[in-house]
């Protein structure tokens, strides 16, 4: 009983984080740039059922009289991974701000920290504004970085070519910084629209990634899909609580009325 209790208990911490990731994907529907995220599971290994004690059995080998067979012990969440392939589609805003990649690529945005001022993260998230200052800042208050260090616009009234020209005034202000990954698997999510490159210096410049001004991608999140999984997951969760439910009455009666009975 208690190994039931003890499956059905990691059913319900599985569900639990499945629900998080679909509830978190489902809050960013609407954020450009999203990439959703889905969680793997895998079963526990297997353990070996191995009889102890008992009366002894004529003509079977002691080895396989001791073996009973195989019991799966439940499952866990292997690993949450992003998915990066496929795009809710494109967005029209005719903002001169707002950016989208076509292409795997990702800006790169300085992210600082105390201890590392110069940090560079990424994104596709092109909600980009113009600060006091000039600059082309993501999130706020981040530099979005060109291939020469920070971008410079000076004002609103600027445009950007396919390839991350930027041009502002009749000058060349700068060229966008581009990155793509031969693995994205490299890059873990910092905050829902910020990755850092784990395995440090991953990211070359990229080469089939164009930048397209006045429109903004869509996160490859299907709603309906979502909200259906989640439906689906709670009921599971439901069931798991059932189990775990029965089996603690099952335990109670076999404590206290098969064990008292003379």
């Amino acid at each position: 009983m208690l190994r039931g209790m003890y499956s059905a208990a990691s059913g319900m911490d599985v569900q639990q984080v499945r629900i998080e990731t679909l509830t978190n994907n489902l809050a960013n529907a609407t954020t450009p740039g999203y990439k959703k995220d889905v969680v793997q599971v895998q079963s526990f290994p297997e353990l070996l059922l191995i009889q102890q004690g008992g009366p002894p059995r004529r003509n079977v080998p002691p080895a396989a009289a001791r073996e009973i067979g195989f019991m799966p012990s439940g499952a866990s969440v292997e690993r949450v991974f992003t998915e990066y392939t496929g795009s809710g589609g494109v967005k029209e805003t005719r903002n001169p701000t707002d950016m989208m990649l076509h292409g795997a690529g990702f800006f790169a945005v300085n992210v600082p920290t105390r201890e590392e001022p110069g940090r560079v993260c990424y994104t596709r998230n092109g909600t980009f504004k113009v600060d006091p200052e000039g600059y082309l800042v993501a999130f706020g208050s981040f530099h979005v970085l060109g291939e020469a260090g920070p971008v410079r616009v000076g004002d609103a009234d600027f445009k950007v070519n396919q390839d991350g020209t930027v041009v502002s005034g009749g000058l060349t202000r700068g060229k966008l910084s581009l990155v793509e990954f031969d693995d994205p698997g490299v890059l873990e999510k910092e905050t829902d629209s910020i990755f850092v490159d784990t395995a440090g210096g991953a990211g070359r410049p990229a080469e089939a990634t164009t930048v397209r001004q006045g429109f903004l991608e869509v996160a490859n999140v299907n709603a309906v899909e979502e909200i259906t999984a989640l439906m689906e997951l709670m009921r599971v969760y439901e069931t798991s609580q059932r189990l775990i439910i029965q089996q603690d009455q099952l335990l109670g009666k076999a404590v206290n009325q098969v064990g008292s009975l003379r």
